[in-house]
């Protein structure tokens, strides 16, 4: 089956945070991430924006975690769960949920192999939310003892665990709104109102009272991205939520949650730090690492699955 799709969006109505908020008409939201795929810096975002709205957003990285809940939307139904980010859900466990209005990012699968290898070689996390990667670490212990070229097959067959997932996912879902990481990376403040947009959580354009909302968005901005515990924070946060956020959000949202600040450095994307978790930051990556032994073996073991998924052949 082709998995072209366009990223258009949808025309599904867009709830709003008060429907959601009464409990009426409840739409879960979703953000389905792929791993090395920008999700980190997503996340960031995302939590920022729950909190400035009262969403409970709760993320979820594997199985293992809505296993003591029996299925993943059982966790969410007890927990009560407004925001939902997966990374790697795979298509079977995301047709469980409610009902929903989702984002799914991809990236080009050649770049996610490239970044995958340094990253689970020198700095990823093998414990995250109360889960141990095991597979990692078996996975690194043959990483470091490989050179780089040996290294790299080693991980287009690792890459597996998040790409047939990324294969098998259901293109043309009318509730899910299809992205790029290439896209967001390289117009975020287009892409993230797209996303918001999708959600139901902006302000509509041209609406009365906007240098109102921003004002008081402001302040409770500073609140969240302060300290947690902080007396300004408690003060800043106890009176009710918006219901949505002002379209100022977005910019605000980019310019703070940037590669330079999430690395710890004084760096730009294209500036590599192979020892940091944000190694480089720019797509297309893999050209510069894929011999024509790499190319072979992963079409071997993928197919044409970037070319299906709109990427160009290389």
């Amino acid at each position: 089956m082709s998995m072209h799709w366009s990223p258009a969006a949808t025309a599904l109505p867009a709830p709003g945070a008060a429907e959601r908020s009464k409990g009426v008409g409840h739409v879960l939201l979703v953000y389905s991430g792929r791993h090395k795929a920008a999700s980190s810096w997503s996340r960031g975002i995302l939590r920022e924006a729950a909190g400035l709205l009262g969403l409970n957003m709760v993320t979820v990285i594997a199985p293992e975690q809505w296993a003591p809940y029996g299925s993943l939307a059982e966790l969410v139904r007890q927990e009560r769960v407004d925001l939902l980010s997966l990374t790697n859900i795979q298509q079977r466990h995301y047709e469980t949920l409610p009902p929903r209005r989702t984002v799914n990012v991809i990236r080009d699968p050649r770049d996610i192999v490239v970044s995958g290898y340094f990253s689970h070689r020198n700095t990823h996390a093998v414990q995250a939310l109360g889960v141990t990667w095991h597979e990692l670490i078996e996975h690194r212990e043959r990483l470091l003892k490989l050179d780089e070229s040996a290294g790299m097959l080693e991980e287009i067959e690792f890459s597996g665990y998040f790409l047939d997932h990324m294969d098998t996912w259901d293109y043309r879902q009318p509730e899910v709104l299809e992205l790029r990481m290439e896209e967001q990376i390289a117009d975020p403040v287009a892409v993230w109102t797209r996303i918001f947009e999708h959600y139901g959580l902006l302000v509509p354009p041209g609406a009365i009272g906007g240098w109102v909302r921003a004002a008081a968005l402001r302040w409770r901005l500073g609140a969240v991205r302060a300290e947690p515990g902080r007396a300004r924070v408690r003060r800043a946060l106890a009176g009710p939520a918006p219901r949505r956020l002002p379209r100022a959000y977005v910019p605000l949202a980019t310019d703070y949650h940037t590669f330079t600040r999430l690395s710890y450095s004084d760096r730009r994307p294209g500036e590599v730090d192979e020892m940091n978790h944000y190694r480089k930051g720019v797509p297309g990556d893999w050209r510069n690492y894929f011999t024509e032994r790499h190319r072979a073996a992963f079409r071997a073991r993928y197919g044409d699955l970037a070319e299906r998924l709109g990427y160009p052949a290389g």
